[in-house]
């Protein structure tokens, strides 16, 4: 019946809370009901969801209407609060004092055992399959996860209003993904392959630019000898991203479809990251680059201590190793962001950086955000992308920045988590704040050099300030570079370049992305260029 009071019989310990799902009381066993309007099951929420910890009427009225509170905000809480000591101590009269939703001077508190309340049970159980996983029990993880999967019942605090109830929609639907995959991971890591495709076809569905999801179908349709579809897995993937995002498969995708082209499926790997090891090749390092290692880890992490959020920025020419050095730095400090690591390429082949919205809606789906939910405004994207990073700790890595205003958006909004940036501009680091810069000189961290060729250390002090010579550069680019420098030309737009260079303006754009990329041009904002200052 809509709006039903459930019976509660004995007390506290005989009601269970539903809040995974429609939100709904009972007692074990028995049938159980909304524990009133929206606005009731609001403050229920609340007060399960604060673990026993006091909630002011000021605090509550927040979470129940934000700024858009009523007059008779307090008078409507009253009469909840009320409803809500009946439900919960039916035989208690007057007189007596609450056992169960205490209030005073600090506010309202609901004391309910813990395994009365199916959040938590889930919660828990999560932390007892990570423990699990840690020491490398892979067939208690599953069952643990399986136990914990199994308190849900649909969409968490299914229609219940309030700014509260959505961040920990978002929250717990986050939490509910991260576990849906460890026991997928678990699954194939026991030969279980069938068992998983069902719901990893219905994920890819919901999480289309998800591609964790989709390395784990390819894995599940391999294991079980259904290698067209695996393949056909990765072309659709392929498609999606360039329709809506405009980038290739991350390089983990594209190996594992590698290797199952080869008949040769990767062993998962259970296990926290371990950082990457000490091998020749592109993304080997050199001693030298143990010290800028050190620095780059410290200020990730420093800002725990002081309540912001660090942002570390590592510039340099193409071919520098920026991305090499930022997965040594992301693998260094992964034991310190245990929410994981969020990442998205910002590149671009034009004068024209990749807007906001396409990469909030990735990120979003990557924090397990519905495709449904996620709104089409980018300012809403970017404040939905803040509060489902609210209370986490995540590693956001952002590759291949071109300006402030494309990187604003992305950055988390409180403290706990921390960003990693790489780019070719010089200015970007300046121009957010508490950044701090990392500059490469050219080849420091990229393949090994040539026979007889030294390796350049790091530049990690003041900001070069040198373009490289003509003869650091390829020969197609050496005219238009020196005919650069005898100008002198300060900020300029690609017009203001293909004057200076003879060319029209597409060609003009092209040879200015070149140059960028080869550490001649600065681009400070999108659309523009600049020498480097020179000392």
């Amino acid at each position: 019946m809509r709006g039903a009071t459930p019976a509660a019989p004995g007390g506290h310990g005989d009601l269970l809370f539903r809040l995974l799902g429609p939100v709904r009381v009972g007692p074990p066993g028995g049938p159980a009901c909304r524990p009133g309007p929206p606005g009731r099951q609001a403050v229920l929420s609340v007060l399960l969801l604060r673990r026993r910890r006091p909630v002011t009427v000021a605090e509550l009225a927040a979470a129940v209407w934000g700024d858009d509170a009523p007059a008779s905000a307090a008078g409507n809480l009253r009469t909840h609060l009320w409803a809500l000591r009946t439900l919960l101590e039916p035989g208690r009269t007057p007189r007596q004092p609450a056992r169960i939703l205490l209030g005073d001077e600090r506010g309202y508190a609901l004391h309910t055992p813990p395994e009365s309340v199916d959040a938590w049970r889930f919660e828990e159980r999560a932390e007892a399959a990570r423990q699990a996983r840690t020491r490398g029990d892979t067939a208690a993880e599953h069952a643990l996860l399986a136990e914990a999967l199994g308190q849900w019942s649909g969409e968490a605090l299914a229609g219940v209003p309030g700014p509260f109830a959505e961040e920990e929609r978002t929250r717990l639907a986050a939490l509910r993904t991260t576990a849906r995959k460890r026991h997928i991971v678990c699954a194939l890591r026991l030969g279980l392959h069938h068992t998983v495709i069902p719901e990893l076809s219905a994920l890819t569905r919901e999480f289309p630019l998800d591609e964790e999801l989709r390395a784990l179908l390819m894995r599940a349709l391999h294991g079980c000898g259904r290698q067209a579809e695996a393949f056909t897995v990765f072309a659709d993937t392929h498609r999606t991203l360039r329709e809506e995002l405009g980038v290739a498969p991350c390089p983990e995708l594209t190996a594992l479809h590698a290797r199952l082209l080869a008949d040769d499926p990767p062993p998962f790997v259970l296990h926290p990251p371990r950082p990457l090891a000490r091998e020749r090749g592109r993304t080997a390092l050199p001693d030298a680059a143990e010290p800028v290692l050190a620095r780059a880890k410290s200020v990730l992490t420093e800002g725990e201590d002081r309540g912001a959020v660090p942002v570390l920025v590592i510039t340099g020419p193409g071919g520098a190793g920026k991305r090499a050095l930022a997965a040594r730095v992301a693998d260094g400090v992964a034991h310190r962001f245990p929410d994981g690591r969020l990442s998205a390429d910002l590149r671009t082949w034009g004068p024209v950086p990749a807007g906001p919205g396409p990469l909030l809606a990735h990120l979003l789906q990557a924090l397990a955000v519905p495709a449904s939910r996620i709104p089409a405004d980018p300012d809403e994207r970017a404040a939905l992308y803040r509060s489902a990073l609210a209370g986490r700790r995540v590693l956001v890595v952002l590759h291949g920045a071109r300006d402030a205003a494309q990187v604003t958006p992305l950055l988390p909004g409180g403290p706990g988590s921390a960003v990693l940036l790489t780019t070719r501009s010089r200015v970007l680091a300046p121009a957010l704040p508490a950044a701090t810069r990392i500059e490469l000189a050219a080849r420091a961290y990229a393949e090994d050099p040539p026979p007889g060729e030294g390796t350049a250390a790091p530049n990690t002090g003041a900001p070069h300030t040198g373009a490289p010579g003509p003869e650091n550069l390829p020969p197609s680019l050496v005219p238009a570079a020196r005919r650069l420098a005898r100008s002198g030309a300060g900020l300029s737009s690609v017009e203001g370049l293909a004057a200076v260079l003879g060319t029209g303006r597409a060609d003009a754009a092209l040879i200015a992305e070149a140059l960028v990329d080869a550490g001649v041009l600065d681009t400070p904002e999108a659309g523009t260029y600049r020498l480097p200052a020179r000392p």
